[in-house]
């Protein structure tokens, strides 16, 4: 089924064919695959644009809200697949072109660095598969506020970051208080001083364990995005296709 989908945040088309639950504008830019018993996150991809079909830039709190619309389709018409969970890998990364090259940053560890938690567990209360994990993931976290666990010298890996950021290092008692000036210094430009290092201070701060990719998502604690439609005609870009037809409007009653 192709149909469009009016949101308080924008016009969205939507595609589901029992396979999958796709949403954008121009682009797909939130995939959800269907399988037989669970429902899969499959891909979020709102940097290349075109998520929205006026052409409306969907980021920040706005990208919650698409994912959340997919989370909110899959409750309509798939309701046994949304109340086991919704999986995902979070392997999310962003490029920035450095020197002349394009190099990938993995959000998770970076995202994580900076808050103390990811980007889907800040977002959507996401955790790992694995529970015994992420407890013991989470009891890790406290030390970002133990000074213990912060070396006295750490290796930034880059001699102009280390110039920059070394001052700030020596002069915090904890990782968080180190990170909290970073940002407050260089918010600007934190992902790229922190490109060389960000990895090892994760290693660092949570001793050596690998930060599990495998999470999932209560889609059924999620905020239900209601899809209206109040009259009006339809945007220049659907009235070029007879493909898009008006999802018939919905507002969520549990």
């Amino acid at each position: 089924m192709n149909g469009l989908c009016k949101a308080e945040f924008g016009m969205f088309r939507v595609n589901m064919d029992g396979n999958n639950i796709n949403v954008g504008g121009r682009n797909f830019c939130v995939n959800i695959a269907l399988y037989e018993k669970e429902a899969s996150l499959y891909w979020l991809k709102p940097d290349a644009g075109g998520c929205e079909l006026n052409e409306k830039d969907i980021r920040g709190e706005n990208t919650v809200k698409m994912v959340d619309l997919g989370f909110s389709l899959l409750r309509k018409y798939y309701p046994h697949m949304a109340n086991t969970g919704v999986t995902l890998l979070d392997d999310s990364g962003f490029r920035k072109d450095k020197r002349g090259r394009i190099y990938k940053t993995n959000f998770l560890k970076g995202y994580l660095l900076l808050h103390g938690k990811t980007w889907y567990e800040d977002k959507f209360n996401a955790v790992m598969c694995d529970s015994e994990i992420y407890a013991l993931y989470r009891q890790k976290a406290s030390n970002f506020n133990d000074p213990s666990k912060k070396p006295a010298a750490f290796n930034f890996m880059n001699e102009d970051v280390r110039q920059k950021l070394e001052p700030l290092y020596i002069s915090s008692n904890t990782w968080r208080e180190f990170i909290d000036k970073f940002v407050a210094a260089y918010g600007e430009d934190k992902y790229k001083l922190m490109y060389d290092w960000y990895r090892s201070a994760i290693y660092i701060i949570f001793d050596g364990l690998e930060i599990n990719q495998n999470w999932k998502i209560d889609a059924t604690s999620r905020p239900y995005i209601e899809c209206v439609q109040k009259g009006g005609s339809r945007t220049a870009k659907a009235r070029k296709s007879r493909r898009f037809q008006r999802l018939e409007p919905f507002i969520w009653s549990p």
